[in-house]
């Protein structure tokens, strides 16, 4: 009997402290529904009001939204109970005041809860924090706040979220702990998390088989096609998130490396490489959990068109509805057209049209030799005689520049043009010139180069140097062309570098 007695004890006591923990959490949200029992503010409920905030920042967590303070708890609260408590926007942001402050002191100071632990035979002191701050705009002077480690606990504990949020929940923990230094804790969470990633996909394949099974109507495409597509978006939020607790996970591997003084410092970091190897199987798993999403939702678009498909071919009869109709009751020719003409298609007839005769007629000879599409090959005497009207237009090109630029020894040819000839300037030649020219600068004449393209205009400044450099502009010459405008320098031979 006191055998029994004794295990009973032991097994009744054990885990005291941490039941204790969890209920000391739930102490700020009843102090707020005390807060109207006593009389005070009988127009909130304030106990509504304090769990709604828990939701707010959680919310707010998920969906990665940080800078989150009173301004925005506010107008989430006006939002949802505006209307049912007709109170003023100014009324709610005392509200929300004083929530805050309920869950976290203003002066930073952490509730305590003082207890005799059960299990030790030990009077303990827990420390906890609902609300943390998370930054401070020093512009706008608006503190941030965030769930801490036990409003997390407090949000768990009033639902049961591992069933749509679990994964997510293993990554905020997995995060707290690492940064606690729990890397053990931290591992075991990694693997629960593969196995809530193992469930998953369990849960995605059940799904295709009852699409593939149960769509039958287009309601119940809808329905599966909403539960499908709000699988790939949970996931997509998942896989961002497991990106940055890798890049975390790996950052504090990469400090953790640095100062391996200890036996403990390096049984962490080993802890640490450990982490980092599950973390990235366990996301390699999840990434294609969102391949086969992806999947899904082509095969629910199949199964929805078969579905129909067959449904039509079950539900028509083609003899029954159109022929037995036709032949058993005498119609209107109207009407039997009508019923015949969505199961007809377009008459198409070929035949000869007599007004092809009046078409425009080929003559083609008999003995036509074939006409070849190849380009014209040129003769070499038209081409030495194009090379001669080139070298000609080059010359009287080269005696207007020389005029028009007198006794100067530098210009730029957008101010060369406005003294030249229109004739010159509009003709392809004259950019054809500038183009050989700044190829060939610096250009002078040379008597053993005689039949070059320049040999006439270089022979007009025998003893010089044409230097033709780019400048950054451009000049629209004329309608037809453009050309980079250019600073035309003449200098004597023996000043050249």
């Amino acid at each position: 009997m006191e055998a029994n007695m004794g295990r009973l004890v032991e097994d009744a006591v054990k885990g005291y402290g941490e039941r204790i923990k969890r209920l000391a959490i739930m102490d700020p949200l009843f102090r707020l529904k005390y807060r109207k029992r006593n009389g005070e503010d009988d127009d909130v409920d304030w106990f509504s009001m304090g769990l709604l905030t828990l939701l707010f920042f959680f919310e707010c967590m998920l969906q990665r939204q940080k800078k989150k303070g009173v301004p925005e708890l506010a107008d989430f609260l006006f939002e949802v109970c505006g209307n049912q408590l007709q109170l003023s926007r100014d009324r709610f942001v005392d509200i929300a005041e004083t929530i805050i402050q309920a869950y976290r002191d203003p002066t930073g100071k952490r509730r305590e809860e003082v207890y005799h632990d059960w299990e030790s035979n030990a009077t303990e002191v827990y420390h906890y924090s609902i609300l943390k701050t998370a930054g401070f705009d020093k512009t706008a002077k608006r503190q941030y706040y965030t769930l801490d480690e036990a409003g997390i606990e407090l949000v768990f504990a009033t639902k049961e979220y591992f069933s749509e949020f679990r994964i997510s929940i293993n990554q905020l923990l997995i995060r707290k702990q690492l940064e606690k230094g729990e890397f053990a804790n931290a591992l075991t969470e990694i693997h629960e998390m593969r196995i809530a990633v193992e469930t998953i996909r369990e849960q995605m394949w059940r799904l295709g088989l009852e699409v593939v099974r149960n769509i039958i109507s287009d309601e119940t495409y809808q329905k599966y096609l909403q539960v499908v597509k709000a699988t790939h978006e949970r996931l997509e939020r998942e896989d961002e998130e497991f990106r940055e607790l890798y890049s975390f996970v790996v950052d504090t591997t990469r400090k953790q490396s640095g100062d391996l003084q200890t036996q403990k410092d390096l049984r962490a970091y080993e802890q640490l490489l450990q982490i980092s190897k599950e973390l990235g199987e366990a996301h390699h798993m999840h990434q294609q959990l969102l391949n086969e999403s992806i999947i899904l939702k082509n095969k629910a678009i199949d199964a929805a068109k078969q579905a129909l498909y067959s449904v039509g071919l079950q539900t028509f009869h083609f003899d029954q509805e159109i022929v037995s109709r036709l032949v058993s009751s005498p119609l209107p020719p109207v009407a039997a057209q009508g019923l015949a003409s969505a199961f007809t298609s377009l008459a198409c007839h070929q035949s000869w049209s007599l007004l092809s005769l009046f078409d425009r007629q080929r003559s083609v000879s008999v003995n036509q030799e074939s006409t070849s599409h190849a380009y014209p090959e040129e003769d070499d005497e038209q081409e030495e005689q194009n090379r001669l009207t080139q070298q000609r237009n080059f010359s009287l090109i080269m005696r207007h520049v020389l005029e028009a630029m007198g006794n100067e020894r530098e210009i730029q040819l957008k101010e060369l043009q406005k003294k030249l000839p229109a004739f010159i300037v509009n003709h392809r030649s004259y950019y054809d010139f500038w183009l050989v020219l700044h190829q060939r600068s610096p250009a002078a004449w040379e008597a053993d180069r005689e039949g070059d393209l320049l040999d006439g205009a270089l022979s007009q400044v025998q003893g010089d140097l044409m230097i033709v450099t780019e400048c950054e502009d451009t000049i629209q010459a004329s309608a037809r062309f453009t050309i980079q405008n250019m600073l035309i320098i003449r200098r004597e031979k023996e000043h050249e570098l």
